[in-house]
């Protein structure tokens, strides 16, 4: 990737320099990329998916991340594309014309649009079910029962049980995110299929099935209620039951 995001840009309206933001302060948990035309803008989160996916898959970060995340975005309503420049239009003039528009601005559509570039995200399909893989071939620590275990006999000190289980939960929460990217490229006709065939639930557990239907959630707009709702007939035994009652508690019977 060829294209830099200049650290100082000076705006083309006001004439004063700013510097475009490509990843959330430390105190904030998200950041927001605007349309390089309109004031659109779209909310990526420090946790967000298929931004934990580039980092984790690719090994990006920092400016390269940010250009990456500009890849895959899909283009905004308007018909332009997302830029961490924002049109080289400071975030001062982007509110002011925000403000100004407001009065005049159409009633936004109900419609659903998946927010990425599926063709760009199917590029890296054979790299994430690669990352999937290794991770789940690994000779890690792949499960808390397994720490649990060690623990209890002796094998393990406390001190080193609590890291052990930190870098569990990190490592299983960027897998995670990473099959949600998977879900997203893959979409709901073949993404629990792909989970079943793969052994997902057999190494993370039924769980999985709810990070998918996040996943889907994320594409579709579809809510992972309704998603599992129709997917928990395609399961049998403990996971269909597993997946019942997890519905019937966060659903209040759905």
């Amino acid at each position: 990737m060829v294209d830099t995001i200049p650290k100082e840009i000076q705006c083309v309206l006001c004439k004063e320099t700013y510097s475009p933001v490509i990843e959330p302060e430390e105190d904030q948990a998200a950041y927001k990329l605007s349309c390089s035309f309109c004031t659109e803008c779209y909310s990526i989160g420090r946790g967000e998916a298929v931004r934990a996916t580039l980092r984790a898959v690719l090994g990006l970060n920092g400016e390269a991340l940010a250009l990456a995340l500009e890849t895959v975005l899909a283009p905004c309503s308007c018909g332009n594309k997302f830029s961490h420049d924002a049109g080289k239009r400071c975030p001062v003039c982007i509110k002011k014309i925000e403000r100004e528009n407001k009065r005049i601005r159409k009633s936004s559509s109900d419609d659903f649009s998946c927010p990425w570039d599926l063709d760009e995200l199917r590029k890296l399909e054979p790299k994430i079910v690669e990352f999937i893989r290794e991770k789940m071939d690994s000779k890690e620590e792949k499960t808390l029962h397994s720490l649990i275990e060690k623990f209890e006999s002796g094998e393990m000190d406390p001190e080193t049980y609590l890291e052990a289980v930190e870098s569990l939960r990190f490592r299983e929460s960027s897998q995670i995110c990473v099959i949600q990217t998977w879900a997203i490229i893959l979409g709901p006709e073949m993404a629990f299929r792909a989970a079943e065939e793969h052994g997902l639930v057999e190494y993370f557990g039924t769980r999985i099935l709810v990070s998918i239907a996040k996943g889907l959630e994320m594409s579709t707009g579809h809510s992972v209620l309704t998603t599992l709702s129709q997917e928990k007939a395609n399961w049998d035994g403990d996971v269909q039951k597993e997946l019942s009652t997890f519905i019937a508690k966060i659903g209040g019977g759905f």
